[in-house]
C-alpha cells in the first residue's frame, strides 16, 4: 500500500519478521547499549514468530555486530558521509549489505527490496533512490567484497587490520603489543567465527543415552566430563525435554586446567552467574555453595541446581554464611577474549572501562583473601584477552600479599578451535 502525502512518498509494507527483529534487537543494544542476546529475547518473545524467522534473525543480528566495521568500510566507499543517515537508516543498510556479502542463500534482490521499503518509512528523508543505489553498488562486488586487499587500500597496517577483522583499532594495537603478531592475527581471526556449540549433560535425566549418541558423533571437537564440545552452528533436529544445557566449552576447559578435585572444601563460587561452573563443581561431587549481585542470575541457577546454597551478594564485599576452603571468582572483565559469543562487547567497550574494571576485580581478590579459609586457594578466571586484567592482576595481588603463591596459571591456546578464550590462575594462601 502507498499513500502521498504533499511531495512525499511514503510505503506501509511492512518489514519481513526477521528483518524486523533483527533492526529492533540491534538498534537497542548498539544505541542504548544493552546485551544484543537481551534484546534479541525481547524482540522474538513480543509476537509470535516462525522458528526460521528466529534462526534468521539471529543469524544477522550476529552476524552483522562480528562483520560491522567491514561492513561500515564497505558503505562509505559509496556515501559521502554516512553520518549523516538516521541511525536507525544507516543500521538497516549495513543489515542489508551484511545479508548481500555473507548469506549467500539470500537473493540480493530481496536485500535491497526490504530495505528500500525501509527507508520510505521516514516520510520527508527522500532516501529510497539512494538505498537502491548503494545497495546495488554493493551487490556488484561480488567476491571482491571477501578479498583482503580491497580493505588495505590507502590504509596503515592498523587500519587495515581493524577494517578487515571488524575490530576496533585499540583492541588490535593492544593485543599485538600484548602477543605479537602471530597470536594477535589468531585472535583477530577467532572473533569473527561463531563459537563452538558447548553442552554439558550432568543433571540431565536422560544424560546417558544423550551422552551415548553425542560420543559416537565424528564431528565432536574434545569432551571432557559430563561436557561436549561440537562445531559452531551444529543444531539438532529434536531437542530433548528438559532442554540441554548450553555451556562454553573452553570455560570447562579452564576449570579443569585448575584442578578442581584439590581445592579444599567447601568451595564458594562467588561470581556464579547462572551457575555454569557451579555445574562442574557438583559434577565431581564438590561441596558449593554460590553468590551473585545479580538475582535474576541466581533464579536461573537456583532452577537449573536447586540443591546449591545461593545468597545475593556483592563478591567485593560480601561475607559468605560459612567460611570457605577455597573462593572461586569468575571475575567481571572486559569479556574481550569471548567476541565471537558476545560480539557486541567490542563496539561498547572502551579502554576506560578495563581501568574500572581492573579496579573492581582486584577489590574483589581482596576480599576473598579475607574470607577463605587459613592456608586456602582462590581460583581466579576471566574470559578477556588483556594481560591487565589476567597476569598483570594476579602479580599486583600476590605482590600486597604476603605468603600467597601462584600454584598454577593457563590460557587458552590461541589455535584452539573453540574460537572463546579464558584465562585462569590458582592462588595458594599461607
Amino acid at each position: 500500500m502507498r499513500m502521498t502525502l504533499g511531495m512525499t512518498e511514503y510505503s506501509s509494507k511492512p518489514l519481513p519478521p526477521a528483518r524486523r527483529i533483527a533492526l529492533e534487537a540491534l538498534y537497542r543494544c548498539l544505541e542504548s547499549r544493552l546485551d544484543i542476546q537481551a534484546t534479541l529475547d525481547a524482540a522474538l518473545s513480543a509476537t509470535k514468530v516462525d522458528p526460521r524467522d528466529a534462526g534468521l534473525a539471529t543469524e544477522i543480528a550476529y552476524g552483522y555486530l562480528r562483520h560491522k566495521g567491514r561492513l561500515e568500510y564497505v558503505l562509505s566507499r559509496f556515501l559521502k558521509d554516512p553520518g549523516k543517515l538516521p541511525p536507525k537508516m544507516r543500521l538497516a543498510m549495513g543489515v542489508a549489505a551484511y545479508e548481500m556479502i555473507f548469506l549467500d542463500k539470500i537473493p540480493a534482490y530481496a536485500s535491497v527490496d526490504w530495505a528500500v521499503e525501509f527507508s520510505k518509512s521516514k516520510p520527508g528523508a527522500r532516501l529510497s533512490g539512494l538505498f537502491n543505489a548503494v545497495l546495488r553498488r554493493v551487490s556488484e562486488l561480488g567476491e571482491t567484497a571477501h578479498d583482503p586487499d580491497y580493505y588495505g587500500k590507502d590504509a596503515s597496517g592498523p587500519e587495515f587490520l581493524t577494517r578487515w577483522f571488524s575490530c576496533p583499532q585499540w583492541i588490535t594495537d593492544m593485543w599485538r603489543r600484548a602477543y605479537g603478531e602471530v597470536d594477535a592475527l589468531a585472535y583477530l581471526e577467532a572473533q569473527l567465527k561463531p563459537p563452538a556449540l558447548g553442552i554439558n549433560l550432568f543433571g540431565h535425566p536422560e544424560a546417558e543415552d544423550i551422552f551415548t549418541e553425542l560420543a559416537a558423533l565424528p564431528e565432536v571437537l574434545d569432551i571432557e566430563g559430563m561436557s561436549f564440545a561440537l562445531p559452531p552452528g551444529t543444531s539438532f533436529e529434536e531437542e530433548p525435554e528438559p532442554p540441554l544445557a548450553r555451556q562454553s566449552f573452553a570455560a570447562r576447559q579452564i576449570i579443569e586446567q585448575l584442578a578442581p578435585t584439590s581445592w579444599p572444601e567447601p568451595v564458594w563460587d562467588a561470581c556464579a552467574g547462572r551457575g555454569g561452573k557451579t555445574r562442574i563443581l557438583r559434577e565431581k561431587d564438590i561441596a558449593t555453595f554460590a553468590s551473585d549481585i545479580h538475582r535474576g542470575r541466581l533464579a536461573a541457577l537456583n532452577r537449573e541446581l536447586p540443591d546449591v546454597q545461593t545468597f545475593e551478594a556483592n563478591a567485593a564485599t560480601a561475607k559468605p554464611p560459612r567460611r570457605p576452603g577455597t573462593v572461586l571468582l569468575d571475575l567481571p572483565c572486559s569479556g574481550l577474549g569471548v567476541l565471537s559469543r558476545r560480539p557486541d562487547t567490542k563496539w561498547k567497550r572502551t579502554p576506560r572501562d578495563l581501568d574500572e574494571l581492573i579496579k573492581l576485580q582486584a577489590e574483589i581478590l581482596d576480599n576473598a583473601a579475607i574470607q577463605v579459609k587459613q592456608k586456602g586457594k582462590i581460583a581466579v578466571i576471566t574470559c578477556t584477552l588483556n594481560p591487565d586484567e589476567n597476569e598483570g592482576l594476579v602479580t599486583a595481588f600476590l605482590a600486597t600479599h604476603p605468603g600467597a603463591t601462584l600454584e598454577k596459571s593457563w590460557s587458552t591456546p590461541p589455535d584452539s578451535p573453540l574460537n572463546e578464550f579464558f584465562y585462569g590462575a590458582l592462588i595458594s594462601l599461607g
